[in-house]
């Protein structure tokens, strides 16, 4: 009888401890055993931006500008990675990569992209410009950015912006002064059939080669010349295997920042504003770039016994001349409405 009395008085303690809380259990524990789970920080989205140059560049200081800004800006939303040196491909892979998703964004000249967006070609107007001014105004206008990025977007491409980087310029081991210097020339471009047949109309026998490839022909003689901004000719070492540098003014060095559409467009609105912000911050990071290294370049070039050739206004004229059959092309082939913003643009 007592055996069961302490059972009794056991039990109804037990109960009664259970009844007022007198557990032991943390509240998180508790928590697990009713099916919830303590609340989980989203990763960080993650973007992967690449060029082909390297890392002594107007792109590279363009991709770098923009990683800061959606950095800075994104509260930990986002990540960029940078890729220069065509570490994921030349221009056409990369542009592919973009398309497809494999990369979210990247910067490279218009001609490249001329393959996958065909209006992109109305960069490729020989002797468009006749001054930094109007190259600038041009790319800035808004009409004709909207324009431009309509077209970009039937790609599945996000046109982020345009940037002008100075003018092309020709490298050489002879010197160039008129459209009868270049005859018989073996002139590297870019896989662009307008900047072949530009050459071609001013007297040159045009290769197009990967620019990956480009010092070796240069230094095995497959190519006699090429042609790209002074700072590429610089931060590539073309210099190394050409005696001159010759402003020939040709074609304006365009960069075009793209994104893949479906990426841009699955962000939320303010991550789209971060992603808008930080392309401005890139192209004037570019712009800034170029414009403050043009004297220190030049004066390097020098240094390694470059012979820089500034050609005159009327110099160019003779060779502009020629190129009437490039502009038919570019004009038969380009969207009217982004060859319409364009001349509008222009004559602003």
């Amino acid at each position: 009888m007592k055996k069961f009395t302490l059972a009794l008085a056991l039990a109804l303690c037990i109960g009664s401890l259970s009844a007022c809380g007198g557990s032991s259990t943390p509240a998180s524990s508790a928590a697990a055993s009713n099916g919830s789970a303590p609340e989980k920080t989203a990763e960080p989205i993650v973007i992967t931006f690449t060029h082909a140059t390297s890392e002594e560049t107007s792109q590279q200081a363009g991709a770098l500008a923009f990683k800061e800004y959606v950095e800075a800006n994104s509260d930990g939303k986002m990540i960029v990675n940078v890729y220069p040196n065509s570490q994921m491909g030349g221009d056409r892979e990369q542009i592919e990569g973009t398309q497809e998703g494999s990369i979210t964004a990247m910067t490279s000249g218009s001609a490249p992209q001329v393959n996958f967006v065909g209006s992109a070609v109305i960069f490729d107007l020989p002797f468009a410009f006749s001054s930094n001014e109007d190259a600038f105004k041009v790319f800035q206008d808004e009409n004709f950015n909207q324009v431009l990025a309509k077209e970009y977007e039937k790609a599945g491409l996000k046109l982020l912006g345009a940037s002008f980087l100075d003018f092309r310029a020709t490298t050489a081991n002879f010197p160039i002064n008129t459209p009868a210097d270049l005859s018989g020339m073996t002139i590297r471009t870019m896989e662009n059939k307008y900047h072949m047949a530009m050459w071609q109309e001013m007297g040159a026998n045009p290769t197009p080669l990967a620019f990956n490839e480009l010092y070796t022909a240069l230094q095995q003689g497959t190519v006699d010349g090429q042609e790209n901004p002074l700072e590429l000719i610089y931060a590539q070492k073309f210099y190394e295997q050409q005696k001159y540098v010759i402003k020939t003014r040709h074609l304006p060095q365009t960069l075009i920042w793209i994104m893949n559409k479906d990426f841009y467009d699955g962000l939320s609105d303010d991550l789209k504003q971060v992603v808008d912000g930080a392309a401005k911050a890139a192209m004037e990071a570019a712009d800034e770039y170029t414009f403050s290294n043009v004297e220190r370049i030049e004066k390097e070039l020098t240094d390694q016994g470059i012979t820089i050739i500034d050609l005159t206004p009327e110099q160019i004229h003779a060779f502009s001349d020629k190129t009437k059959k490039t502009w038919d092309m570019v004009k038969a082939d380009v969207n009217p409405d982004v060859y319409d913003a364009f001349m509008a643009a222009l004559k602003k």
